[in-house]
């Protein structure tokens, strides 16, 4: 029997069919926390329903309401409100062996990338030195040091929530001396390194809308022998290549060149749209 099911019948009787009928198939979980979104016609009952879920779930020690979307520069959660439970936003969140420590009333945590945060670490080679321009709390470095054996990683992050727990989950996950945090503009920051004399083996760009104004800064990093590029945006299936192509654009006008090793449709974005990925090698030669 699914969740569902089981929520619908401890709420026979207390809820109209109608009521039952609208009831969310799941949730999301992060840490001991469950986040719920309910339609309009729940909103009244609300916490009757949270309460049955504390039953019913007996690991799970709050759950939150989340009624908004993610808005601004930094993807902020609009709208999340405490339900029924210990009132605690501060979750510690285990995945892949990995700990993420962050608010996250404050903080985007999308479990749709759950299986790219895990694959990207998987095609780390030992030794690499790694860029990762957006780095969040993490969200991609944590895991790659985790599982895989970079040389050396340098993690920027412009948003100083995040900034300040991805420095507390490199502490946390004992990630100090493979992880340099670097608080501040990808655009900045990213030629300072170039500047300093640094070529990376790997650069992650993971961040929405696709960072194409990025592209030319991310590009000074690149080793004449080839660098590899995770560019991430959203497109059809069918159109993919047309981000390719904007980054190929940018590529040939820096005078390298490049060629689309792989790509990946994460999850659905909207109607006929998906969160994609495409792993790009840049070279001179």
């Amino acid at each position: 029997m699914g969740f569902k099911d089981k929520l619908k019948d401890v709420l026979i009787g207390i809820l109209t069919d109608e009521e039952l009928s609208a009831l969310p198939r799941g949730f999301q979980t992060i840490g001991d926390v469950a986040i719920v979104k309910f339609k309009p016609l729940l909103l009244e009952k609300k916490i009757l329903i949270a309460e049955k879920y504390l039953d019913l779930l007996p690991k799970l020690k709050s759950v939150y309401l989340n009624s908004g979307r993610v808005k601004g520069q930094f993807r902020t959660p609009e709208k999340i409100e405490f339900l029924v439970g210990v009132d605690n936003p501060i979750a510690k969140h285990k995945e892949h062996g990995v700990i993420y420590r962050f608010d996250f009333t404050k903080i985007m945590f999308s479990m749709g990338n759950l299986n790219e945060r895990k694959f990207l670490a998987t095609l780390v080679e030992e030794g690499e030195v790694i860029v990762d321009m957006f780095a969040g709390i993490g969200y991609f470095s944590l895991p790659i040091a985790k599982h895989s054996k970079p040389k050396k990683m340098f993690s920027i992050e412009l948003n100083p929530e995040s900034f300040k727990y991805l420095t507390e989950n490199i502490k946390l996950n004992h990630f100090e001396e493979i992880i340099t945090p670097i608080y501040g503009d990808s655009k900045i920051e990213v030629m300072t390194l170039s500047n300093s004399g640094l070529k990376a083996d790997r650069v992650i760009m993971g961040v929405f809308p696709a960072p194409k104004d990025f592209i030319k800064e991310a590009l000074t990093l690149a080793k004449v022998e080839g660098t590899i590029y995770h560019y991430e945006g959203i497109a059809d299936k069918e159109n993919y290549l047309d981000l390719f192509n904007e980054f190929k654009e940018i590529v040939e006008k820096s005078d390298f060149k490049c060629n689309l090793l792989a790509k990946r449709f994460v999850k659905s974005y909207g109607p006929g749209l998906y969160h994609v990925v495409l792993d790009i090698n840049v070279y001179k030669n």
